[in-house]
């Protein structure tokens, strides 16, 4: 496709999508055995915004908070037996300026969250026609940055397909050893999408629900699969993660923890 038509369609403002003050949230466990820090825009969370029709305080256009990417992605990880604390920060302002000064000031906070991994989904509100270059290597460097942490990094393409920059991300996390996850295809399924339950056309190209619920199930088996260590068909994660088996890594079989009965999540590929 090269480009999506959603980015002349989308009307929501790259600025003012939230406030200075709730930019970053942050939501504790006090079992978490997991931090994630989730970096995004509109679509990881967009404060309520009447005159869009919007009246939510999550990631737009869910129909409600636990239906987002962010809530969905814990709720598998606690399924599974994983407690997780998490940041959540919108960097839209940051994403349409490029502007590195912020990233020291407004989303200071966020970026000293101590997480075992980061997700970045980011990018639709860039200026990727006459900005790429310019976005591209800040964005490089924001990833670097939380790689040096000790962060895992996950990238995602973008949910309105950009050929170019969707290209670049993929490179760019095969390079460094970074997660990627392949979004874009779900952008161009109408169905993945919330038209038809909101008025306002740049609202409604946003995921829905079942848009939501594939990225979250993308992002459960990037988090899975990059955290094993594997051992023939059995393997176990590593660092702050509780050991599981892989009963049939072929199949995305996830099994539980060691010593409790054998739960299957079944991924939607």
């Amino acid at each position: 496709m090269g480009v999506s038509k959603d980015y002349s369609l989308n009307s929501v403002p790259a600025t003012g999508q939230i406030s200075d003050a709730e930019s970053v949230t942050i939501c504790e466990d006090g079992n978490a055995g997991l931090k994630i820090l989730f970096l995004g825009n509109s679509i990881t969370r967009h404060a309520p915004a009447p005159e869009l029709g919007w009246h939510g305080d999550w990631g737009m256009a869910a129909s409600a908070r636990h239906n987002d990417y962010v809530h969905r992605l814990i709720g598998m990880l606690n399924g599974a037996g994983i407690g997780c604390g998490y940041c959540i920060a919108n960097l839209s302002e940051w994403e349409r300026s490029c502007d590195m000064s912020l990233l020291r000031s407004k989303y200071k906070s966020a970026l000293e969250y101590p997480a075992d991994i980061v997700v970045i989904r980011l990018g639709e509100n860039a200026r990727l026609s006459d900005g790429i270059e310019q976005f591209e290597k800040s964005y490089a460097y924001l990833a670097c940055e939380l790689a040096a942490k000790g962060m895992m990094v996950i990238c995602t393409d973008l949910f309105w397909e950009n050929a170019a920059f969707d290209g670049f991300i993929k490179k760019l996390a095969e390079e460094n050893n970074y997660g990627f996850v392949e979004i874009h295809d779900l952008g161009n399924d109408e169905a993945m999408k919330a038209v038809g339950r909101f008025e306002n056309v740049g609202v409604a190209v946003h995921p829905g629900d079942r848009g939501m619920e594939q990225i979250a199930r993308r992002l459960f088996e990037s988090i899975m699969q990059n955290r094993c260590i594997e051992a023939g068909n059995k393997g176990k994660y590593s660092k702050n993660l509780p050991q599981f088996f892989l009963s049939d890594i072929m199949d995305w079989d996830i099994v539980c923890p060691y010593g409790e009965e054998e739960r299957k999540f079944h991924f939607v590929r």
